[in-house]
């Protein structure tokens, strides 16, 4: 499968001036567009959750959780361009996205078992919430994976 926007070989100019080729792996290709998408997916979740708690109530609890689905949405839009862009040059956005998405599932527990000032202890799980931790955590295993082979996906072909 070839992506326009991810070409396997890509010139980077480092800090002295010099340019370098890295060739990036097909799976490298691949896993960087699993976690773009998965972080676009989630974003789009995160504006329907949004979307559907400001239909539900106008209480102060609801009004809240609009305000933290709506900034979870906007924070993760960007990081799927910066991934896109970015390539393997950074390291940045996969570790941004991952502490994104493990702080939000630690929210999320910590909602459904203690009592946070505003809302108080949630009890009602659905199915986009299942969801959206469900692509959190795959977030969070493709960023690892990513940042774990790091050194290894980028060989040097010239100096």
């Amino acid at each position: 499968m070839k992506v326009p926007f991810l070409q396997l070989g890509t010139v980077v100019t480092q800090l002295n001036g010099r340019p370098r080729r890295y060739r990036m792996r097909r799976s490298v290709q691949q896993f960087i567009l699993i976690a773009t998408a998965l972080v676009l997916a989630n974003s789009g979740l995160y504006f329907y959750n949004a979307y559907s708690q400001m239909q539900e109530s106008t209480d102060a609890g609801s009004q809240i959780q609009t305000m933290l689905f709506t900034t979870a949405a906007i924070s993760y839009l960007p990081l799927g361009v910066w991934m896109v862009k970015n390539k393997l040059h950074s390291r940045a956005p996969y570790v941004i996205a991952s502490l994104i998405s493990a702080a939000l599932i630690g929210l999320y527990v910590a909602s459904r078992m203690v009592s946070l000032p505003v809302v108080g202890v949630q009890d009602d799980v659905g199915a986009i919430d299942i969801l959206c931790k469900v692509t959190q955590g795959a977030i969070v295993v493709v960023s690892l994976l990513l940042l774990r082979n790091w050194h290894r996906e980028k060989i040097a072909i010239t100096e």
